[in-house]
């Protein structure tokens, strides 16, 4: 998968693009970033980072990255449609 059909991607499931970053130190978000010799996926919440899972491929950690963002953005809308009215 190329950087330009994961944006695509997203962008049919209904997710904004720039979720994702790249190579940046941002405090908070989900990020992908090339260390040494493996590509990284993995999320910061207030600068801590989460769930580092690293690849040979950038290809391999945008589709992981791909999967992980459309569970969640499943997930939130199910949550989203769990409230009754009554």
């Amino acid at each position: 998968m190329s950087r330009r059909e994961f944006f695509d991607l997203l962008k049919q499931e209904g997710i904004d693009p720039e979720t994702v970053a790249f190579d940046s130190t941002i405090s908070s978000g989900y990020n992908i970033r090339k260390n040494c010799s493996r590509w990284e996926a993995f999320y910061r919440v207030k600068g801590k980072e989460y769930d580092c899972v690293g690849f040979y491929r950038e290809s391999d950690a945008l589709q992981f990255m791909y999967r992980m963002l459309v569970a969640n953005n499943k997930r939130m809308q199910g949550k989203n449609r769990s409230v009754c009215a009554v």
